[in-house]
């Protein structure tokens, strides 16, 4: 294999992760995980569903001389599977469990393209060197923690007064994923210079809120939610607007004479 990837190299990835969700997802069924989960390893749709997948996986990528790949995912389901039937059933060890399932694939895969970890490390760092690569990352950090802990803070004072006269019945931070999930989703829509969505955005926060402000003794807190809203609104919405000023710099320096570059030709977003 060499440093870069062909379109042939990177199909066996996509149909291994296609075989999986198949399997995982669309073939899953409650009554099924309910008897895994009570028989553990003594469940047979335990393995039919190791078998299933290794049958998907195999007949998916089409390397028929690969022999060895239906059984190294369904020995690999299997396993990933008996133990998640004895761990909780939170958000957090489905994340582990998926990750489980793409360290394996991606080791298949590796094996299918005659690859190495290294030429893959190579590739990916070539992808991610480049500076507008590091911008986007950046603007999605600072506009989901640094810009919650500004909102926060600029916000303060009148959330203080508010939990004073009416305690908070709503759910243990709420408001703070909700801020960040509006956030990340503005900054991407500005990003793909699609405004009208962020109008969209604004007007269904508004529907969701009116319940909330009608009687007088929530007069306080609309008015609360309503300048924390338009800070967190703000500050994606410019930080989106910077970082898109920022894509386009590199491109304008790399595709033009810097004696014609004009002031405002850097502001052409």
């Amino acid at each position: 294999m060499h440093d870069t990837l062909s379109q042939n190299d990177v199909l066996p990835l996509l149909r291994l992760i296609v075989a999986h969700l198949i399997a995982d997802f669309l073939f899953e069924r409650n009554f099924l995980t309910g008897q895994r989960s009570k028989k553990k390893w003594r469940s047979g749709w335990l393995y039919m569903h190791g078998a299933l997948a290794g049958a998907l996986a195999f007949t998916l990528t089409g390397f028929w001389n690969a022999l060895w790949l239906p059984f190294v995912i369904f020995i690999s389901h299997v396993l990933r599977d008996g133990l998640k039937s004895q761990g909780e059933d939170t958000a957090r060890f489905f994340l582990l469990d998926q990750l489980g399932h793409l360290i394996i694939i991606f080791g298949c895969w590796i094996l299918l393209i005659h690859g190495s970890l290294s030429h893959i490390v190579t590739f990916l760092a070539s992808r991610t060197s480049d500076v507008r690569f590091w911008t986007i990352i950046l603007s999605y950090i600072i506009v989901i923690w640094p810009a919650g802990v500004l909102t926060g803070k600029i916000t303060k004072p009148w959330r203080h007064e508010i939990t004073k006269e009416t305690p908070s019945l709503g759910l243990e931070k709420a408001g703070l994923w909700i801020g960040r999930l509006e956030r990340v989703l503005i900054l991407t829509f500005v990003l793909l210079k699609h405004f009208d969505a962020v109008g969209f955005l604004i007007a269904a926060k508004s529907i969701l809120r009116f319940g909330e402000i009608r009687t007088q003794n929530c007069r306080k807190e609309a008015e609360y939610i309503l300048i924390g809203t338009m800070i967190s609104f703000a500050i994606a919405i410019i930080l989106g607007i910077f970082t898109s000023w920022m894509l386009q710099y590199p491109l304008v320096l790399e595709n033009s004479n810097s004696d014609n570059i004009g002031y405002w030709d850097l502001f052409e977003i």
